[in-house]
Order: structure tokens, then sequence, then C-alpha cells
């Protein structure tokens, strides 16, 4: 484990008070967590010229100004959901993983994000990592990664709204009917079981009073948090059950009223988000709830025979809100570009604070990226520029609009596209090669030399390191748990040594070259 920590150390852009943190968590973990405690300080105060994001009305506030945004959904931003190696070493992020999705973030305009729920234990899961292992039990590895992300959002300048449980069972994810599981209890009683309300209590007390291994700041300190939300998608609850949705309302919502309560009890710094299937009636007039959600696709919409031209929709919810609380829209899409841009004009022209669209994902520490495909559709995650690969969804120009979107809701100027950065890694992958992504690269070239010094001829360029359209028979595969191979010399002569090295590019410039590769 020591070793593994070891070598983020040496990774580019790590900062030194990352890196000693780090090291500190090593030894801890190796010699017992008295180590920690051992060496523990008095949490840190968050900067000043940060302040926390703070509601009037149907508004919000950063300082004097008005906070709005549009971003991206960064679901396996603490937690990668597939694609996960044999070792499970790559279950959690690492910081290059990580700063790889906030950079994306940023590089399209975005002020905020939004994580997915906190994952917990299921036999089903076949021993997968989880933040809440048992009941009452919660996996330190798992949070020191959530640490990260928080830490690195103040470098990204980019806002993070975190659900804390799931209504649905997503594999390597799961709920609520988990949760109950794991301490004995029946599916249900997540919501009206008043030990059941205990142990959530217990999961707040964890969350909003843990102080931060990486910038030392208490999470309910913490001006990178944009909100907690109660959770995600209460409303699928009864639904996806078949239970009477008259019935279970009523038992969610007062569920949701009693723990917006607790977490303004513990943590009265942050903003509390609702997560659907409650009376929104109750929610609106409940002054522990600050912030309304609205979950939008024009897919699902239509599949179930529902008006899909979302502007409408959200305009519909926001005049419900108005005055009383603030509406963001933090998951849309699944939509043709246009309707996904007519939401995004109307976001913007109208009072709703933002909009988040479904999802992005980053590249691999090993190579290439993580792939994920949106419910069987034609639609897979987003891969910040865009590439080919994502044609048949217009991913290029999506990406584009949201940028172009991203900075006029916050009323500034688009600046310039940025050079890719970091510079990439090279790796040799069977008889070919992969390697580690560039935020903001659009292509690639790779060079060749029979010396180390050079000189140096372009082999290929224009290469994509995202190259898959059909996800959906690769995702769970057996085969996605490694890099792909993303490129083979076919051109070299057998028994000869070749030098390699790469570059990520696009319209305004190059980054800096990789490392050199020696291959016989």
């Amino acid at each position: 484990m020591l070793n593994a920590i070891l070598n983020q150390i040496h990774m580019k852009k790590v900062s030194k008070s990352f890196s000693l943190c780090v090291l500190g968590l090593a030894f801890a973990s190796l010699f017992g967590v008295d180590a920690v405690a051992q060496n523990s300080k008095q949490p840190v105060a968050p900067d000043a010229s940060w302040p926390i994001i703070v509601r009037k009305g149907d508004r919000l506030f950063e300082g004097t100004k008005v906070f709005r945004f549009f971003g991206l959904n960064a679901p396996n931003i603490q937690q990668n959901e597939t694609q996960i190696r044999v070792d499970r070493t790559n279950r959690f992020p690492n910081e290059y993983e990580i700063r790889d999705i906030l950079d994306g973030i940023r590089r399209e305009g975005g002020r905020a994000t939004r994580t997915f729920t906190l994952s917990v234990y299921s036999p089903d899961d076949k021993n997968m990592p989880v933040y809440i292992t048992a009941r009452r039990q919660y996996n330190e590895q798992a949070f020191e990664c959530l640490d990260r992300v928080i830490a690195l959002c103040h470098e990204y300048d980019v806002r993070l709204i975190i659900p804390f449980i799931a209504s649905q069972t997503f594999v390597g994810i799961r709920g609520v009917d988990e949760f109950s599981a794991i301490a004995g209890k029946p599916k249900g009683s997540f919501w009206t079981d008043q030990d059941q309300k205990q142990d959530f209590k217990h999961l707040l007390d964890f969350v909003l009073n843990r102080k931060n291994t990486v910038n030392g700041i208490l999470y309910k300190n913490d001006p990178a948090i944009l909100a907690w939300q109660l959770g995600n998608e209460f409303n699928c609850y009864a639904g996806d059950r078949k239970l009477n949705v008259d019935e279970m309302t009523p038992k969610i919502t007062d569920w949701c009223l009693e723990m917006a309560g607790y977490i303004k009890k513990v943590d009265p710094n942050h903003l509390v988000m609702e997560a659907n299937g409650a009376d929104m009636n109750k929610l609106l007039a409940d002054k522990n709830i600050d912030i309304m959600s609205a979950h939008l696709y024009e897919y699902w919409n239509r599949m179930s025979r529902q008006p899909w031209k979302l502007g409408p929709i959200a305009l519909e919810t926001l005049n419900k809100c108005k005055g009383k609380k603030a509406l963001i829209v933090d998951e849309f899409g699944l939509g043709s570009t246009e309707n996904l841009s007519e939401l995004m004009k109307t976001i913007r022209e109208s009072d709703i604070v933002g909009g988040l669209i479904w999802s992005i994902r980053g590249h691999r520490l090993d190579g290439g990226w993580y792939y994920h495909n949106e419910g069987g559709t034609q639609i897979n995650s987003f891969h910040v520029p865009g590439s080919s690969a994502g044609f048949v969804y217009d991913e290029v120009r999506m990406l584009d609009i949201l940028r172009t979107e991203g900075y006029l809701i916050r009323g500034i100027k688009a600046p310039e596209v940025e050079k890719p950065a970091p510079a990439p890694v090279l790796f040799i992958k069977g008889k070919g090669f992969t390697w580690r992504g560039s935020a903001g690269a659009s292509f690639y070239t790779l060079e060749r030399s029979e010396t180390a010094e050079g000189p140096w001829k372009i082999l290929a360029t224009g290469l994509d390191d995202s190259v898959l359209a059909d996800v959906v028979k690769f995702e769970y595969s057996p085969e996605a748990a490694e890099p792909l191979v993303l490129y083979t010399d076919e051109s070299k002569t057998n028994g000869k040594t070749y030098y390699y090295r790469l570059k990520a590019e696009n319209q305004t410039g190059s980054s800096e070259y990789s490392n050199v590769l020696k291959v016989n």
C-alpha cells in the first residue's frame, strides 16, 4: 500500500502539502489509526476570499455576487462505478483522475458539479469497496478519496453538490434498501424506523463533522460544498418497487423534513437540497430546505409519454419555487442538441440558478478513458472536449454549447481554449501503446526515433484516446477492467530498437511531450 501511495506523490502537480498528508496517511494505515490521532491538528480555517454559498430568497450568492452556473455531473469523481481492475486499485480515483475531471469541468466554464451518492455494502457486489461498509461503519480509504475531491475543488474553483444516499439499487452503489439490510432491517424501514433514522443521523454526524485529511478543514466549514443533497431521486423509490405512491409520499416527506432539520442543526453553514419524491408544497414551506431539485430528461419523458420539451417544464417548476426557494436543474440530458440547448438558454434567461448536464467521465490513470452508456441509448458519458466516437450524440457540438452557456450565465466572455495539460504518459500495452491522457486534448501525435535524442519523425497524428462508440457491450465486460490498446506501430522492423514520445494537441497548441519509451 505504501508503495502505491508513494507513486502518487511523484506524479506531476501534486502539492507539497498533499504529499506530506498522503505520507502521513500511508504510515497511519501501516501502523494503525492511532498514528493519525497522535498527529492530529486543529481544523484549518477556510479561505475567506472563497466564501460559502448562501441563499437569499430564490437566489444564491457568493459573497455579494449572485452565484449562477452550468457544469457537468461527475458521478464517478469519488468512486469508479465500472471498469474496475481485478485488484480494485482504481475503485477510488486517485489525484490524477480527480484533477482530470475537475479540469474538464473548469475548461467547460463550469463552476459546480455533483457527485453521486455514497455507496453501501451489498453481498451481491462481491466485496467491492464502498463508503458505508456496515451499520455505523465507514471506509476510511473511501472518505480519503472524497477528502481529495473536496480539497481540489478549491484549486479549480468548482463547487460541489453531494447527495447522501440513492433510492435505487445500482450495482456497486446501492442505496436505502441496502442501508436497511446492513442493520438487519426489512426493505422500506429506512423511511420510518426510528433505529434507521438514528443510523442515518450517525452517518450525517460522521460526514458533516469530518476533518478533511488533505486540507484540514471540517466538512461543515468547507466552502467547496455548495449543498448537501438529501439523496438521489426519491421519487423513484415507490415506482421502482411497485409501491403505492400516495402511501409512500408522506413517509418520504416526513423523513426529508426531519433530516433537513438535523443537517441544519449540525451544519448551519451550508445549503440543503431536496431529492424529489416528497410533497413539494411542504418542502417549499420548510425553513431548512434551501434548494429544489429538477431532473429533466427528454428520453425518459418520451418513454413514459410525458411532455418532453424541457425548457417549458423547467419554467413550470420555477414558477412554483419563485420567491420561496432556489431551483437547480441538477440533472439534464439524453435529448437532442436542440432541446438541451433550448433548456440551457431557458435556465440562463430565467431565475433558475443553474444546471448540470449528465454526465462526465474522466481519463484512467493507466490509460484511455472510463466509459459509461446511458440506459441502453445511443448516448454515452461525455469525454471533454469531445471526439468523433461521440458523433451519433453530437458530443463535440454539445460540449461547445455547454462551454458557451457556462460563461454566458456568469456574465463573462469565454476565454481562449487552453492548451492540453498535463503532458500525457505513454505506456506499452500488449503489442502496442496506450497513454494517460491530457485534459483538453482534441487529439494526439506520436513520434518515433531510432535514438533517444532524435531526430524525431511523426509516426501518427490525429490519434484519439476516446475510441469506443458501442459502450453497451464493453462497459461490463471483463476486458473493460484493463486499459485499451490505442495504437500499434505496424511499420516497425522486427528486432530493431525504436524510441517513442507523444504530445496532446488542440486548436490552441500542444502539451509538453510525454516520457520517452524505448521499445526493442
